[in-house]
């Protein structure tokens, strides 16, 4: 059972300016450029601020959006220059984020409230006491902080019937977003079969690849029954 894609986290969802109404990132009439664009070719600091010339421009609200929002340099060209962006959000009772990657940032996530449990795969050659493939697995509470690093593969895990709020900081002004299972079922057929040691081919590969979820998040069956969460149509 899915989610809807603008009802899990914003650090997918707000990735395209249409997420946010302000500040706004116009283009100027006179060069048609946008604001951020005139900010990163700025020969100076002083130009920055000329381009900046609001003092609006320097504030975000972070609870503008129903579900939450993003500042990165598209949403907020203030953050030009400063190598972040931020987003606010919200993870619905009993669901789990599709294992995905940031190729451009670290990720490091604040829980503000409720409990979240953290899966998150290093690079190859990070290994656990029994030689396998290392995965960390944690617990969060209010006020902890994850690192999951660029590029590594993660997954974030609502457990409980609450809502839970979190801040993620990524060490780029566009961190980028990529979702693990839909890219790899994106190459052609021959190619998953190769890779999944011909374990399966044809009319399996298409089955797979026609239903693996939409949106950016699942809701967890037993979770969803002992919560006595009404299922969405």
């Amino acid at each position: 059972m899915m989610f809807n894609t603008a009802s899990i986290i914003t650090a997918a969802l707000a990735m395209s300016s249409s997420a946010v109404s302000a500040p706004t990132n116009q283009t100027n009439p006179s060069s048609g450029l946008s604001k951020t664009t005139r900010l990163r070719m700025a020969d100076s600091a002083a130009e920055r601020y000329n381009i900046l010339s609001d003092d609006k421009d320097f504030i975000f609200d972070l609870g503008q959006n129903n579900f939450a929002s993003i500042a990165n340099r598209q949403t907020f060209p203030a953050m030009v220059g400063t190598g972040t962006s931020i987003a606010a959000a919200r993870f619905p009772g009993c669901s789990i984020s599709k294992l995905h990657i940031h190729p451009r940032a670290t990720e490091m996530l604040i829980l503000l409230s409720g409990r979240l449990i953290t899966e998150t795969i290093p690079e190859l050659g990070a290994v656990d006491a029994n030689g396998k493939q290392r995965v960390i697995h944690n617990e969060l509470k209010p006020n902890t902080l994850n690192v999951f690093d660029q590029g590594a593969l993660h997954t974030q895990i609502n457990p409980d019937c609450d809502e839970v709020t979190a801040y993620t900081i990524f060490s780029s002004e566009d961190g980028g977003f990529g979702f693990v299972a839909d890219q790899s079922f994106a190459l052609p057929d021959d190619v998953i079969a190769t890779q999944l040691g011909d374990a399966i081919s044809g009319a399996d590969i298409d089955r797979i690849r026609s239903s693996l979820p939409q949106g950016v998040a699942a809701r967890i069956d037993a979770c969803v029954k002992k919560c006595n969460i009404p299922k969405r149509k």
